[in-house]
């Protein structure tokens, strides 16, 4: 593979929202961040603005989400997978994500908003060589009737198959090999979605608090309430999920399948490809 360079955003970008579980106002303001720095969030509503690196040994939660924290000071982030696509579909390696709440906004429940804010910014190339992490070995893990599976392959690509047992969704299949342009013209737009039965549950869960029509599909027994952007929205929605978990670590090639898997899924794969790596080291 030809060596690539590391690369930031050229000027900042801000942007104002509601976080989608939480139901907080949020400002996101993203800054470019030096080689080597991957992704940071700091929280700048807290004592000292303190500072997280995106890693999968930092993930605490996958309810709903992905979320990642510090365990030690109490505090968290959650919902960061629609903007880890986003920055790492744009082509961006390092960043530095001032953060005045617990959730970035959830724009419009996809990655579309957040990429085209990233194209609108530019990038500048960086002095170190960009590192990729590369399947070796297949890698699997399993969680009741949900898989996730990580073959090496010379690229990056996601196959998944979606079931639910619902007359609006039942089965949906999807195999892409992953680029910024194929992501950009097919995943990107691709939202976030629910059960019109599960919203009470979700709100007394402290679940999806700042869910609307606006940023989510809503599904009830016969179809959706908001129309589609794409037939099989479901699942390009699943793919977009899983472009932006397996960012945590960076850039990971790999052909990635996935039967009926999640973020929990996502995070545990993550963390094995991590575990995998320093045992390869040694």
């Amino acid at each position: 593979m030809e060596l690539e360079l590391q690369k930031t955003i050229a000027q900042p970008i801000s942007y104002i929202g509601i976080g989608l579980h939480t139901g907080q106002d949020a400002t996101i303001t993203c800054l470019p961040a030096p080689e080597n720095s991957g992704i940071l969030f700091c929280r700048v509503d807290l004592p000292g603005k303190p500072l997280l690196r995106v890693h999968a040994n930092n993930i605490v939660s996958t309810r709903r989400c992905t979320s990642i924290g510090c365990t030690e000071e109490q505090w968290s982030i959650h919902t960061i997978e629609h903007l880890m696509a986003a920055i790492s579909m744009a082509g961006i390696d390092n960043l530095i994500i001032e953060l005045d709440s617990e959730e970035p906004p959830v724009t419009d429940g996809s990655a579309i908003i957040f990429l085209d804010l990233f194209k609108k910014a530019g990038l500048q190339k960086q002095a170190e060589t960009r590192q990729y992490i590369k399947i070796s070995r297949p890698i699997y893990v399993r969680e009741k009737d949900a898989t996730l599976i990580a073959l090496p392959y010379d690229g990056f690509r996601i196959t998944y198959t979606l079931s639910y047992d619902h007359p609006v969704i039942r089965t949906q299949y999807a195999d892409y090999e992953i680029t910024e342009d194929l992501f950009y013209a097919e995943i990107a737009r691709a939202r976030t979605f629910g059960f019109a039965c599960e919203i009470e549950v979700l709100h007394k869960r402290g679940l999806a608090l700042g869910g609307s029509l606006d940023n989510a599909v809503l599904i009830h027994d016969k179809g959706t309430v908001n129309p589609l952007r794409y037939p099989d929205e479901f699942v390009r929605h699943k793919v977009l999920d899983m472009v932006g978990d397996l960012a945590v670590n960076g850039r990971v090639l790999g052909h990635f399948i996935g039967i009926k898997s999640g973020h929990s899924l996502n995070a545990q794969l993550s963390k094995k490809i991590v575990s995998l790596q320093e045992e390869e080291k040694c």
